[in-house]
């Protein structure tokens, strides 16, 4: 009778079980910022896929206003999205996103409005709330174009200009905006205090309120409705890719002082 033989039993030593770890980690190290940076990347481009739907929503809405812009209090921020915390109304562009029960409208129905990089930015003790949770949308319009200019300068040198698109904002409409790929309409919630001439209220909420990892960048919706990620220079009303200005014979005023 031949005796059955032993098997022998095998397993990692310590060292190869090192080494394994070792290994994991270094891919992890490698994997981790690319993960991340895939994520950010989608963020951004769904964010940017809300602006280009909010902004078609802001041309059927002209459409059906004999070209008008909306105009009213804080009427860069009640234009749409939810309640929130603010409570504001009246939010008149739901309906052209398809949110049309004016007092029933959700956190969750208005996604549209809400940027999925929003972190905050708002002044004050919402400062690190979502800007959606806060005021019912991440997203801020050109406040030169739509509503009366609610832009408080600390320096009398930008008076005039201001005072030139005042004069003009309640005969603006659509066909009298010059330059619609180029003129700025809404974008994430902190781009307007990136272009304001004045300081920023601290550097913290400035930093909270770039949802998109680059200094000074923001998606930006046009009035022709396309989308793009643009660095925001501080005080500059005219550049090369961008004007906030509707007004085109206010180029040159406003090119002379935005360089003293």
């Amino acid at each position: 009778m031949i005796g059955k033989g032993k098997k022998s039993l095998t397993g990692f030593t310590l060292i190869e079980l090192l080494v394994v770890i070792a290994v994991i980690a270094v891919l992890l190290a490698i994997l981790m910022p690319a993960l991340g940076k895939a994520r950010q990347i989608a963020k951004r481009i769904g964010c940017q896929s809300n602006l280009k739907q909010i902004a078609l929503a802001w041309n059927m809405y002209l459409d059906d206003n004999e070209g008008q812009f909306y105009q009213g209090r804080n009427t860069n921020l009640n234009y749409g999205g939810w309640p929130a915390i603010q409570g504001w109304s009246p939010r008149p562009l739901n309906k052209y996103v398809g949110l049309n029960d004016p007092n029933g409208v959700t956190e969750e129905g208005a996604k549209v409005f809400c940027c999925p990089a929003d972190r905050g930015g708002v002044p004050g003790p919402y400062l690190r709330e979502k800007v959606y949770d806060y005021l019912g949308t991440s997203y801020q319009t050109n406040i030169l174009l739509i509503g009366q200019d609610q832009l408080l300068v600390g320096n009398d040198k930008f008076s005039i200009l201001h005072t030139e698109v005042n004069s003009r904002l309640k005969n603006l409409r659509r066909s009298s905006a010059d330059n619609p790929s180029r003129l700025l309409l809404i974008g994430d919630y902190g781009w307007v205090n990136q272009w304001k001439p004045i300081p920023h209220p601290s550097e913290d909420m400035k930093e909270l309120a770039e949802w998109h990892g680059r200094e000074d960048y923001h998606n930006l919706a046009f009035l022709d409705s396309h989308v793009r990620f643009l660095r925001i220079q501080k005080g500059f009303y005219v550049t090369d890719e961008y004007t906030v200005l509707p007004f085109k014979e206010l180029y040159g005023l406003a090119r002379e002082i935005q360089q003293q």
